[in-house]
């Protein structure tokens, strides 16, 4: 399951996180929104998906950053859905679905802690089968915290975009301390992960009540494509030099 090439954390990344939480988000909410489909039959359908990805990454020599990228929007979609399943079809709440979801995602981290590099900190993805299931809860939990607040402000319209300010704040808050603290370790990044999936779902919802949901993610599909295109300043790691890292 794991990836060849993965790009490494840095502003570009970042902003195409941010993008593809956005575009993440309306493609999962065109399955049940725009195709009909049950939860379990568009989670069936992603996982599908998400498999094909990686048999025909594994039939490309050399591999490419573009396979990552199509993995974050496919298991951003499927968080999408696993958060609309627990809330519209289980009936649990945003709080308890939100504590559930924090404790399996604390978990998963200090599994994968030794993937940080013990001389400076610096936390590495290793796109394999824990981290993009990392990924997937992190995804999950960012779109509970943004429709637990969307709906905790009056309607939505007003809480949607109080959800949204808060989460910029976040966002911005997080990646200050990441800087200051001159570190970028495993836990920060997935506070970032988590913080920019929040973040993507609000203004992602913002973007599809104007846009239309079609529109919206058309839009955010191209905007992520042009600036992995035009931002090229950092090279993509081959995922096979993580074996190499000493452990912490």
């Amino acid at each position: 399951m794991q990836l060849k090439v993965i790009p490494q954390p840095g502003l570009r990344y970042w902003l195409a996180m941010a993008t593809a939480s956005m575009c993440g988000a309306n493609l999962g909410d065109i399955i049940p929104d725009v195709l009909n489909m049950k939860a379990a039959a568009g989670l069936s359908m992603l996982a599908m998906m998400f498999a094909l990805l990686l048999v025909v990454e594994r039939a490309v020599s050399g591999g490419f950053e573009l396979f990552y990228w199509i993995a974050i929007l496919i298991v951003r979609a499927a968080a999408t859905n696993i958060a609309d399943y627990a809330i519209d079809v289980a009936r649990l709440t945003y709080t308890g679905t939100a504590v559930v979801l924090t404790l399996i995602l604390i978990a998963a981290v200090a599994l994968d802690r030794d993937r940080e590099k013990s001389t400076a900190g610096s936390f590495l993805p290793s796109a394999d089968g824990l981290y993009w299931f990392t990924m997937l809860m992190a995804g999950s939990l960012g779109t509970v915290i943004a429709d637990g607040l969307g709906h905790a402000f009056g309607p939505v319209q007003t809480g949607v975009p109080i959800s949204a300010s808060m989460a910029t704040l976040g966002v911005l808050a997080v990646m200050a301390a990441r800087s200051r603290l001159g570190s970028a370790g495993i836990a920060s990044y997935w506070i970032a992960v988590v913080a920019i999936r929040w973040w993507g779902t609000n203004v992602g919802d913002i973007c599809a009540y104007f846009l239309s949901l079609p529109a919206s993610t058309a839009t955010t599909a191209a905007g992520l494509t042009v600036l992995l295109l035009v931002l090229r300043t950092r090279p993509a790691r081959r995922n096979a030099s993580a074996s190499s890292l000493p452990r912490a």
